[in-house]
């Protein structure tokens, strides 16, 4: 269990004190996961400091991003002291829990290690709604104590910590799901029939039929699964990985509709429900289910 210090000379982690952001949290993340018994030092002079501490994100060392001699990530974002930490300590640690560290390690960077590197070096996302989103760079800043609260920072940096240690631990725990989820759904591409892929049971789907390379992938339109609510849920792919838009799609009379009355107008035996915007269908029975999937499929609307 992380705990700080304010002796610098006994820490074996040591980074800035103040305000505290994703970088800095999410690093002693990474560092309490390998380093036995981490105790940190927040501070504003690592002067005093021992030899074997890992400092980061403060005095210019291969851990800091400050410096002129910043590395760069790609032409566009630096790397923060978390993305240099995780380039030296992140295989190691998932070597420990799973084979599959490199595809896991690859995904940790994508959807989180990166987005802190840029918000961290001030490249921030555009966001084109009309409201105010939370990101994860506000969520940490929560933790930081108001102007007015008579508490010092470093209690924060421990609630922070802990969220920021729960976020880590359940992103992993998705994506090593989604990789085991990824090895049979490619196994399950080979039995796809009348554009239509039938899983045993939900798992994570899309990324997988994306980013294979089996020529059958592509003859996907819809996916059908057994739905947790009983019965079998109905889903037609989007055009791609990153878009909303349905490749097809249900009668547009059926939308919004569910058991008896959609039933009747479908003429599907036990169809119990189509959403609204037409993205999900659900049928009590496999066959139904086939039945509203090739709905779909022929529909031309």
């Amino acid at each position: 269990m992380l705990k700080i210090t304010k002796d610098i000379k006994k820490a074996n982690l040591i980074t800035h004190s103040s305000t505290f952001h994703p970088d800095d949290v999410f690093s002693t993340v990474l560092l309490s996961k390998i380093i036995k018994e981490p105790l940190l030092c927040r501070t504003t002079d690592i002067t005093g400091s021992s030899k074997e501490a890992i400092i980061y994100d403060i005095g210019f060392g291969p851990y800091d991003h400050h410096g002129p001699d910043a590395k760069w990530r790609n032409e566009k974002i630096k790397y923060s002291s978390f993305g240099l930490l995780w380039q030296t300590y992140g295989y190691d640690y998932l070597k420990i829990i799973t084979e599959d560290y490199k595809e896991l390690w690859q995904a940790i960077d994508e959807k989180l290690v990166m987005q802190i590197d840029g918000i961290d070096n001030g490249v921030f996302p555009n966001i084109n709604a009309p409201y105010h989103l939370t990101d994860l760079d506000a969520i940490i800043d929560l933790y930081n104590k108001a102007w007015n609260e008579e508490i010092d920072n470093d209690d924060n940096f421990l609630k922070a910590f802990t969220t920021a240690t729960e976020i880590f631990d359940r992103l992993i725990t998705k994506e090593l799901a989604k990789i085991t989820a990824t090895k049979k759904i490619e196994l399950k591409i080979n039995t796809v029939k009348d554009n239509i892929l039938i899983l045993d049971e939900y798992m994570p789907y899309q990324e997988a039929i994306f980013h294979s390379k089996n020529p059958q992938a592509k003859q996907i339109k819809v996916i059908i699964f057994p739905s947790d609510r009983g019965g079998y849920s109905i889903k037609p792919m989007t055009i791609n990985e990153n878009s909303k838009e349905l490749i097809c799609h249900f009668d547009s009379k059926f939308n919004g509709l569910h058991d008896q009355e959609l039933a009747n107008i479908s003429h599907i035996k036990t169809a119990r429900f189509v959403h609204s915007s037409g993205f999900l269908a659900c049928t009590d029975t496999l066959d139904d289910a086939i039945l509203m999937a090739k709905n779909a499929l022929n529909n031309k609307e």
